[in-house]
């Protein structure tokens, strides 16, 4: 019996996404056509792979089987599109950049500008997101991350130290103590379910009792609170060159002084190894190099 990829992608996204309207999302279909295709196929293999219940789609037995197979298809199609796209000439074509938001929009977005200059034919976009994509299917050709990566076939092509610094509105910075103790701000930071995420858990190591005044699983809403005057933020240091127009401090915030330097970040740009050398890739990881002076 022959499965195709079609068959295999669909299955995997309901498997990963728990829901079949959650697999229509991600595959950009409707859903009457994810559940159609998982129909048709649990009928050709004879057996259930999912039970329908109201906590969505879960996997049966026969299904749990199958997922180890389908990831492989999926990093075998992923592998398979890049080589293809990988014979252009010339630099053009889309090239996906994932990143962590505050980066996305303190430092790619007005980068976009340069490289839309510099390389017409590169369609750029950009995934702002704290969860990681899978390069390794082919999700995003780049990926900015906070850690090198260990998974097989990536490959880490840049590597930039990031200076960390508290920031807030400047009515709440001329209200603060000049030292001020972290325990005497107030702090806005991430919420559920990205409690995890830096700065948050070094402000609960660092303040007992760590309650945030305000909380957002939203970046930019974060932002939004802290020039209202809410609190304060853990925010990267401005790292735009000077041939991109750049403030020298976050959009309508300024830096409060905690009397010691914040623990130095760092960002790794990531990619597979085998879409290093694919023209539109090169070119970004050359340009952001460039700009990052790395």
């Amino acid at each position: 019996m022959d499965i195709s990829w079609d068959d295999a992608q669909t299955f995997l996204a309901v498997a990963e996404s728990s829901s079949f309207s959650g697999a229509a999302r991600r595959l950009g279909v409707g859903q009457p056509t994810i559940s159609r295709r998982v129909a048709e196929l649990e009928a050709r293999l004879g057996c259930p792979l999912f039970r329908r219940g109201k906590r969505g789609a879960e996997l049966t037995e026969q299904g749990a089987r199958l997922v180890p197979a389908a990831e492989q298809m999926a990093r075998w199609a992923g592998e398979f599109d890049r080589l293809a796209r990988g014979a252009e000439e010339a630099p053009e074509g889309r090239v996906r950049l994932a990143a962590p938001p505050a980066l996305a929009v303190d430092f790619l977005a007005p980068m976009a500008a340069l490289a839309r200059q510099r390389w017409p034919g590169i369609r750029l976009e950009i995934l702002a997101s704290i969860d990681h994509v899978d390069l390794a299917r082919g999700v995003a050709d780049l990926a900015v991350r906070t850690r090198a990566p260990h998974e097989p076939g990536l490959v880490s092509v840049a590597e930039v130290a990031v200076p960390l610094g508290v920031f807030a509105a400047p009515e709440y910075a001329a209200r603060a103590p000049s030292p001020a103790r972290l325990d005497e701000l107030d702090w806005i930071t991430w919420a559920f379910p990205y409690e995890h995420v830096a700065p948050r858990p070094m402000l609960e190591r660092a303040i007992a009792d760590f309650v945030p005044a305000f909380a957002s699983d939203d970046y930019l809403v974060q932002r939004a609170a802290t020039r209202a005057g809410l609190g304060a933020m853990i925010l990267e240091r401005p790292m735009l060159p000077k041939s991109l127009p750049a403030p020298p401090q976050p959009a309508g915030l300024v830096e409060i002084d905690v009397g010691f330097e914040l623990p130095t970040g760092a960002l790794h740009l990531v990619c597979a190894q085998s879409m290093r050398f694919v023209p539109r890739v090169r070119a970004m990881i050359d340009m952001l190099g460039e700009l990052l002076d790395v």
